[in-house]
C-alpha cells in the first residue's frame, strides 16, 4: 500500500511539472509573440508614414523650366536642374522652344500650364510682352519665376534669378580698362538685340568707357547669333580697325566663343580681352594667355536654386516683397583662378537654395 502511494504521489508530480512547463512555454510564447507584433506594427507604421511623406513631398510639385531656343548657356542651367533632382528628388521638365520671339514662347508656357504644371521658371523674351503671359498663368494660381533676364516692374513674376548683367558688363569693361593702362579703343560686341539684357549691356560698357578719358569706344556690333557669324562680324570690325583696337569687350555667349578662337588663332599679345561665360574653348585661351579672362555667370545656381523658390511658393510660403531680383552673380575667370572657379560658383548655388527661405520668405 505503501508502494502505491508513493507512485501515486510520483505521477502527480510529473504531471504538474509538465503542466507548468506548458504553461510557461505558452505564457514566455504569448509574451514574445506580443513584443514582436508591437515591434512590427511601429517599424511598419513608421516606415509606412515615412514614405507616405516623402511620395507626397514629391508628388505635389510638377515644375518645369522654359528656355527659348538652343543656346550653350541654357546647356549649363540644365547641370544645375539635374543636381537639384538628384539632391532633392524632384524631377524640372525642360522645355526649349524654337525661336527668340515672345508670341512662340506665349504658346509654349500656355501649353505647359495645359499639361498640368504647377510652377515655372521662364527665360523672358519680351520685358514687358512675358508680364502679360505671366498675368494669365498666376491668374490660375500658378508662380512664375524669370531666370537670366528680369521682366518690367510690377510683374507678376515673384523672384527674378540672374546676373546683375549691367554690372557684369561694368566688371568685364572695367578689366579690359585696366589691361589696357586706361587708353585706347574697344570694340563692344553685343549679341541678341532682342534679348532684354543687351541693353542694360551696351549701357554698361559705355558707362566704364565713359569715366576715362583717353578710353574710347570705337565700334559697336551686334545682332549675332551663331559662332559662325560671330566669327565673320568681328574678323571685319578687327580688319577694318586695327589699329584702333587695344581691348575688345563682349557679352554674349557666342561673340565670347569667336573672340577667344580668333584671338588664339592670332595668338595675340597686344589686345586686352574680357568675354563671357566658361566655354571651353575660352577657357583654354585663358590658359594659353591670348585672352585676358571672362565673366562666369551662375547658371549652375539659376538652375539649382530656381526649383527651390517655386516649392516653397507652391507651399504657400509668404514671401516678404511682392518681388525681388536675385543677383545670381559670378566670377571673373583669369589664370589665377580657373581651376577653382566652378566651385565658387557650385558653392553660392548651393548657398542660396539652403537660405532661399530664411532669406526671401516670412
Amino acid at each position: 500500500m505503501k508502494k502505491y502511494l508513493i507512485l501515486l504521489l510520483t505521477v502527480v508530480l510529473v504531471v504538474s511539472v509538465m503542466f507548468g512547463g506548458i504553461s510557461c512555454k505558452e505564457e514566455v510564447a504569448e509574451d514574445t509573440t506580443e513584443e514582436v507584433a508591437e515591434d512590427t506594427t511601429e517599424e511598419v507604421t513608421e516606415d509606412t508614414t515615412e514614405e507616405v511623406a516623402e511620395e507626397k513631398d514629391v508628388s505635389i510639385y510638377k515644375l518645369a523650366s522654359y528656355w527659348p531656343a538652343v543656346h550653350p548657356y541654357y546647356e549649363s542651367v540644365k547641370k544645375g536642374l539635374a543636381k537639384h533632382f538628384e539632391d532633392f528628388g524632384i524631377e524640372i521638365h525642360s522645355q526649349i522652344g524654337i525661336d527668340w520671339t515672345q508670341p512662340t514662347e506665349n504658346e509654349q508656357v500656355e501649353a505647359l500650364v495645359a499639361q498640368g504644371y504647377n510652377g515655372l521658371m521662364v527665360f523672358p523674351l519680351d520685358a514687358a510682352g512675358a508680364n502679360a503671359l505671366y498675368e494669365e498663368v498666376v491668374e490660375q494660381g500658378i508662380p512664375v519665376i524669370n531666370y537670366g533676364a528680369p521682366t518690367i516692374v510690377p510683374t507678376p513674376a515673384s523672384f527674378t534669378l540672374a546676373t546683375n548683367v549691367k554690372e557684369a558688363a561694368k566688371i568685364a569693361a572695367e578689366k579690359v580698362c585696366e589691361e589696357m593702362d586706361y587708353k585706347g579703343g574697344i570694340l563692344n560686341v553685343l549679341e541678341v538685340v532682342t534679348d532684354p539684357n543687351t541693353i542694360l549691356r551696351k549701357e554698361g560698357v559705355e558707362e566704364v568707357a565713359a569715366k576715362y578719358p583717353d578710353v574710347e569706344i570705337v565700334q559697336t556690333i551686334g545682332d549675332m547669333l551663331s559662332i559662325e557669324e560671330c566669327t565673320e562680324k568681328i574678323s571685319n570690325a578687327l580688319a577694318a580697325k586695327k589699329d584702333e583696337i587695344n581691348g575688345i569687350v563682349t557679352t554674349g555667349y557666342n561673340p565670347t566663343v569667336a573672340t577667344a578662337n580668333i584671338l588664339t588663332e592670332l595668338e595675340n599679345d597686344s589686345i586686352a580681352f574680357v568675354g563671357i561665360d566658361d566655354d571651353p574653348i575660352v577657357l583654354k585661351a585663358i590658359e594659353l594667355g591670348y585672352i585676358t579672362g571672362t565673366f562666369g555667370q551662375n547658371p549652375y545656381c539659376q538652375g539649382y536654386a530656381g526649383p527651390v523658390f517655386l516649392e516653397l511658393l507652391i507651399d504657400g510660403a509668404e514671401t516678404k516683397q511682392e518681388y525681388v531680383f536675385v543677383d545670381t552673380s559670378g566670377v571673373v575667370i583669369t589664370k589665377e583662378n580657373i581651376d577653382t572657379f566652378l566651385d565658387e560658383l557650385w558653392n553660392a548655388a548651393f548657398e542660396l537654395a539652403a537660405n532661399a527661405e530664411e532669406l526671401y520668405f516670412k
